[in-house]
């Protein structure tokens, strides 16, 4: 029917245009594209949020977490690939990715779910 090895192709395909990014930004496997963000939070000792010197009203692991979301996104663009939006889950503190719970703790085992 013409869709022999359409998985692994698809794939290929998706790992040579997004190679720049992996594996600091991103690990894609088949049609997932997880986008890692930064180890931290960047919490204060007062408890607050470190913000970036150029707007105080932006925390700095959201903008680090947005520059190398927009890479990804942009690289896709530029060679006419598209995202779900009903699929997909953006700046969120956890999300299941190929069964495995991504949490600010790590990578989990066990029930998945999405927040």
């Amino acid at each position: 029917m013409g869709w022999t090895n359409s998985v692994p192709i698809f794939h290929d395909d998706v790992t040579y245009i997004l190679q720049s990014e992996i594996p600091d930004t991103t690990i894609p496997y088949i049609d997932d594209v997880p986008i890692r963000g930064p180890a931290t939070c960047y919490i204060q000792a007062n408890g607050s949020y470190e913000t970036i010197p150029e707007n105080p009203r932006i925390r700095r692991f959201v903008w680090e977490y947005f520059q190398g979301l927009n890479r990804v996104v942009q690289r896709m663009k530029y060679c006419h690939g598209t995202f779900s939006g009903y699929k997909a889950t953006l700046c969120a503190s956890e999300t299941t990715v190929v069964g495995h719970r991504c949490t600010y703790e790590g990578r989990l085992t066990g029930r998945a779910s999405h927040r």
